[in-house]
Formats: structure tokens, sequence, C-alpha cells
């Protein structure tokens, strides 16, 4: 008989645990369905504010045009609307239910939002400089009106997923809302099987009748009817205890049920007052698409007109039939039945969410989802202020791509104009121009630098002998070829004196004294060698007298920059100098370069040059150390490279480097039969003599 009592009792204390745990599941399941609604409240309420901050950094470059605003004056929109963003991103990210979600969606938003506060930062930074200019403003609206858009993507994705574990919450309420009843119906059939067997076994038949009782009142308990009569107590036997302990087990079945159902109450309360609470529609239809549950915003949002009939029991198919019908769908004019039955295989194969437009301007997010049980759970969300910024924004954008092809199309002006006006100058006097190194004024400086003059010789008797576009096209050959050696050289060049060129090293960019003496002796050379590949070239197309270069060469303090007038000026070099330079020039040899003493104290480390009787040339009272670079220079590894000879009545003209082994040998034998026949017309000379 102990066996008999302690057996229903065990059960007893399993159920009432089972139960516990039950109603712990169901208030952790209603608690986080709170938590989950205020959530996607605060997201909605921070898209919002997304969408407003959105409005107000467009603002800024019109304001900035229309009005001149200040800085403050200008971000106190912003500021207002950006500490309450703040603050409803910060309410997200301290919520348990951001728990549920996936981490890295959490983490798109706080990123998002990182960067919005950086962009925002450097904005106010802007702003708050007080020096704002209209492309600063644009771009900072650009770059905000971007990471907020970002951040507004983050936001829909993170209510997307809330959402998703809310429909799973309430799929688990309403689960653990029927196990109490299951476990206690599963437990009274254990019961009631131990006892039988136990009667079966252990009781003999004084106590058939009395148990049979008991048994009836057991099943009818088990089954749920806590109500039921039960046998009395009469005695003090196993069968009057077991009595007893079921008449216990029954009160305390019927507190614990009315307690449970007390919570399942209490519960199903918090989850219609959390439904009510959200911003967003919410609509719960069975698997017969009849409804079950919905909010007043559901109703007032869809149903504005025919909020009476909204009531639990309609059929989905009646309410989108009334709805497109009262012309609230704008897809729906003119096309009821089509737009009711695509709406309907819509709601029966849920899981895509869908934008829909209405008749008074408006749009609505759609979001549904089948629950376990086959029913619908659907979300409504109101977008309409997120699409008329989005219409807004590209409208900004299309006149903001217009502002910019017309700033385009002025820049690119500006740089054809630019372009041209830099073949008038020396590119570093163009480049130091351009980007405010040097200003454009009437203003000059005390610099050391190196100068070089070249000129070539005979220039005026070349020319009788050529017609005008002849000479112009080797002119511009020869001065495109030395121009272009000296800009490899880094030279500034001065400017262009007919067939001469003067051009200078040392500003207005400068690799030191010595480094520009040595790039101009370098250079010298090199437009050396180049002159004796042109000859060659020259006499190929039948110059008679190719051109012959002499140059000078000189450092020392020059007068450097802008003279002339305020309406025109030109950028170049005076000083003694300078005409120093000139003078060694003219008294270079055909094919020299003359350089001063000056020059060659910095670069006879680098550069052979043997010293000439100091000459007296005009304008300096002394006699001036001049001497003569050798072509042999560090770099001049090719200064047997060149044979020429030109004289009246014979012109020779050899580039060793480019002459092939069959063009070698032939020469050798034409060299040779010249040879020949020049000794045999100088025996010829002397027999004729004699």
């Amino acid at each position: 008989m102990i066996l008999a009592m302690t057996v229903p009792v065990g059960l007893l204390i399993l159920q009432i645990i089972l139960v516990n745990i039950f109603v712990r599941e169901l208030q952790s399941a209603v608690t986080f369905i709170s938590m989950a609604h205020t959530v996607i409240e605060d997201d909605f309420i921070a898209a919002e504010l997304v969408g407003a901050l959105r409005k107000e950094v467009k603002k800024l470059p019109s304001r900035y045009v229309s009005e001149q605003t200040s800085a403050d004056g200008s971000s106190n929109p912003l500021r207002q609307k950006w500490n309450e963003l703040k603050h409803r991103i910060n309410a997200i990210a301290v919520s348990e239910a951001v728990n549920r979600v996936r981490p890295g969606t959490m983490n798109a938003v706080v990123d998002a939002f990182s960067k919005v506060s950086e962009e925002y930062s450097q904005t106010d930074a802007v702003l708050d400089d007080g020096q704002t200019d209209l492309d600063t403003l644009l771009e900072r609206a650009i770059f905000i009106d971007k990471a907020l858009s970002s951040l507004l993507t983050s936001l829909n994705h993170l209510a997307v997923e809330l959402r998703e574990q809310l429909k799973i919450a309430v799929d688990r309420e309403r689960v653990i809302h029927n196990r109490p009843v299951t476990a206690g119906i599963a437990i009274g059939s254990l019961t009631v099987l131990v006892l039988l067997a136990f009667a079966w076994l252990f009781v003999d038949r004084y106590f058939v009748t009395r148990l049979a009782a008991l048994s009836k009142s057991m099943l009818a308990i088990a089954r749920g009817n806590l109500h039921a009569e039960l046998p009395p107590s009469s005695g003090n036997d196993e069968v009057s205890e077991m009595a007893d302990a079921l008449t216990i087990f029954r009160d305390t079945a019927v507190e614990v049920e009315e307690h449970n159902l007390r919570e399942i109450a209490v519960a199903r309360q918090r989850l219609v007052d959390a439904i009510e609470s959200i911003s967003e529609g919410f609509s719960l239809y069975d698997s017969d698409d009849k409804l079950v549950l919905s909010n007043k915003r559901y109703r007032k949002l869809l149903y504005s007109e025919l909020e009476d009939e909204i009531k639990p029991g309609v059929l989905f198919e009646t309410m989108v039939r009334r709805e497109a019908e009262s012309g609230c769908v704008k897809d729906a004019h003119g096309q009821v039945d089509d737009w009711v039955a695509q709406r309907i295989e819509r709601h029966r194969n849920a899981g895509e969410t869908f934008i829909q437009s209405r008749s008074d301007g408006g749009w609505i997010e759609v979001t549904e989802y089948k629950t376990i049980d086959g029913g619908t759970v659907a979300i409504y969300a109101d977008i309409t202020n997120q699409k008329r910024s989005e219409l807004a924004l590209l409208e900004e954008k299309s006149r903001t791509e217009e502002a910019n092809k017309l700033v385009t199309e002025k820049n690119s002006m500006l740089e054809t104009l630019s372009t041209k006006l830099s073949k008038y100058l020396s590119p570093q006097v163009y480049s130091s121009i351009f980007s405010g190194e040097q200003s454009v004024e009437i203003a000059s400086k005390r610099k050391k630098l190196t100068v070089m003059f070249s000129d070539i010789a005979g220039f005026t008797e070349t020319t009788d002998t050529l017609e005008s576009e002849e000479l112009t096209g080797i002119l511009n050959n020869y001065l495109t070829e030395m121009s272009n050696i000296a800009l490899e050289y880094g030279a500034t060049i001065d400017k262009y004196i007919g067939d001469a060129i003067m051009c200078f090293f040392g500003d207005p960019e400068t690799k030191g004294i010595k480094q520009d003496a040595i790039a101009c002796v370098e250079m010298a050379i090199a437009m050396q060698r180049r002159m004796r590949d042109l000859q060659v070239k020259w006499a190929d197309q039948g110059m008679e007298n190719p051109f012959e270069l002499r140059i000078g060469i000189n450092t020392g303090y020059c007068t450097v920059g802008n003279f002339g007038s305020e309406h025109r000026m030109d950028y170049t070099i005076i000083g003694n100098e300078v005409n120093l330079a000139a003078r060694l020039q003219t008294h270079a040899e055909l094919g020299e370069i003359v350089i001063a003493h000056e020059t060659y104290s910095l670069v006879k480390d680098v550069v052979l040059a043997t010293e000439q009787q100091p000459t007296i040339v005009k304008g300096f009272s002394k006699p001036i150390r001049n001497y003569v670079v050798s072509d042999q220079s560090a770099k001049a590894s090719d200064q047997s490279r060149f044979i020429r000879l030109s004289k009246v009545g014979v012109h020779i003209a050899l580039d060793l480097e480019n002459l092939s082994k069959s063009d070698r040998a032939e020469s050798i034998k034409t060299i040779a039969n010249i040879l020949m026949q020049l000794e045999n017309g100088n025996q010829s000379e002397q027999n004729s003599k004699s």
C-alpha cells in the first residue's frame, strides 16, 4: 500500500516540476517577444531618423547657396536628430533581444553607425571651421548620405531578422502553452496504469469496487476533468489512503491549473499588448486562412475604411477582395480579380518581402511567414517616408549630376586652356604657378643659378640657301630635340631667341647648386651628341652645310623672378652672370661647350674639361678663365661613334653605332676605293708639275 501511495505522489511532484518548467519557458518567450517588439520599434524610429537626417544633409548645399548660413545655424537640425538617432542605436545595441540575431547583422549596424558618426564628426568640423565652401559641403553631404543609406540598409536587415525571431517565439509560445495539459494527461495516464497494475497484482477482490470507483475518478482527472467526483475515504486502509492522496492530487492539480491559466492569461495579454504597441501592422491567420489575431495598426494601415469588418474568423480572401474593391490598392485598379488571385497566391506561398503601392500615395512593405501549423504571420511596415526620401534623393542626385556635369565641362575647358597656356611656359614655371607655390606678381629674388646659352653658328648664311618652309621645319625640329633634352635634365627654359636657346638650373626647382651645375653640363653634352645625329639626318636630306652648335655655361648669382608690367610679364633671369654665359657661347668653337671657372669647380669631379687661355669678353674688365668640355665625360661612352668631314668638294658622315656588319664591310671597300682614287689623283698632279 505504501508503494501505491508513493507512485502517485512522485508523479504528482513530477507534474508540478514540469508545469513550472513550462511556465518559465512561456515567460521567457513572452519576455523576448516584448523586448523584440521594443527593439523593432526603436529600429523603425531609427530608420525614420535616418531618413530625416538624409533630408537635412541634402539641404546643406542648398542652404549654403541661398542663405550663406553659418556653421552653427546649419548644424542645429542635424545635431538634434543625430542625438535622438544615437540614443535609439544605443537602446538597440544593449537590448538582450539582439542576442537572438546573427552577430554579423548587429555588427553591420554598429559598423554602419560608426561610419555615420565619423562622417558626421568630419562634417561638423567643417561647419565649425567657418570657412565652408559649396564643394566641400556637397562632398560631405554625399558621404554622409552614403553612410546613412548603409545604416538604413543594416537597420532593415536587423528588423527582418528580429521579425523572424519574433515569429519563432510566437510559435514556441503556442507549443509551450499546450505542454502542461499534455504533461498532465501523460502523467495521469501513467499513474492510472501504475495503480491498475498494482491493483491486479496486490489487491484482492475486497478492494475491487472501491478501486474501480477510484480509478474512474482518476481517469476523469487524467482526461482533464479536475472537478470529477472522488470516492469517499472510509477507513484507514490503503484504498482510503489512495482516495485521500487522489483528493490532494486533484486539489493540487486544480490549484496548478488555475495558476497556469492565470499565468497564461497574463502572458497572452502581454503578447497582445506588445503586438498592439509595435509601429508595424501585425496579423496572424490560421491554416484555413481565417484571422486569429491582429493589431490596430494593421486594421488602420490596410483597412482604414473597413476597420469594423476586421474580426477574428474572417477569411483572408474576403478582406483582400474588399480592400481591392474599395480602391485602397493602386495596383488593383481595373483588375480586381487578377490582383486578388496574385495576392492570395503570395499569401499561401509566404516567404518573400514585397512592397504594395497604395492609392493614397503611401507604400507598405509586407513580410509574411508560414508557421509550423500552416498559419501565416504577416508584418506590414509603412515605408512611405522612406520611399519619398528615396525619390527625393534620386531627384537631388539628378540635380547633383547635372551640377557635376557642368563643373566637369568647366574643368575640361579650363584644363584645355591651361594645356594651351603651358606651351608658352616652362613646365617648372607652369607647375609652380598652377600649384600655388609661386604667385603671379612682379617680384624677384637673388639666387645662385647655372645658366646655358646655345646658338647655331652660321645660321643666317645657311638659311639663305633654304626655302622658308624647309627652314621652318628644320628649325622646329632642332628646337624640339634640344627642348626635350633640356626638360629631361630638369632645365627651366627661359626663352628661344631665334635659333638660340637660353635655359637655367636652380629655380623654381633645384637639386642643389652642385647637382644643378652637373645637370646643366651633362645636358649640354647630350645636346652636342644629338646635334651630331641631326647633322647626319640633315645631310641625308640634302642639306649642304648642316648646323653646328656652340654652347656657353656659367654659374653665379642672378636675379630671377617676374619682370614686366601688371598686364604683361615674363619669368626670366638677369645679371652679369647671365651676360657672361652668353659671351662664353660666342667665344666657343663649332661643336664646343665652354664653361666658366665657377661652373668647372662644381663639375670637375664628373666632367672632363681643358682650361683655355683666359679671354677678355665684352662687358668684363678682367680676363675670364674658361674651360672646354670634352665629350669624354663619365657618361660619354660613345665618343668615337661619329666620324664627320665636311669641306668644299668633300662630305663624309659615318655613324658607327648604326652600321650593320654588311654596311660596315661595304663602307670599308668604298673608303678604300676613295683612298686609291685620291692617291692616284695626287700622283697625277705631282707628275704634271714635274
